[in-house]
């Protein structure tokens, strides 16, 4: 058989993890989680971002388990 494939849904330790935003002005970018400000509300920067830090309500992002975006350091 072949092999299985799981996710992890609602899991709250997303901090760091590569995220696609599905919703809004920002559809169809992808960034990296940078901190959580409160239950259900992220500060998303990097990647296709850049520089820029965006606000994001949890649903409306998906988490890319398997993915790290690679940053250079400045």
């Amino acid at each position: 058989m072949g092999s299985k494939v799981s996710f992890l849904f609602n899991d709250p330790d997303i901090l760091g993890q590569t995220v696609f935003i599905k919703r809004g002005p920002h559809q169809g970018k992808i960034g990296l989680v940078k901190e959580v400000l409160n239950n259900d509300v992220y500060m998303v920067t990097g990647a296709d971002f850049g520089k820029e830090r965006a606000q994001f309500k949890r649903k409306e992002f998906i988490v890319h388990r398997y993915r790290k975006i690679r940053m250079r350091s400045s």
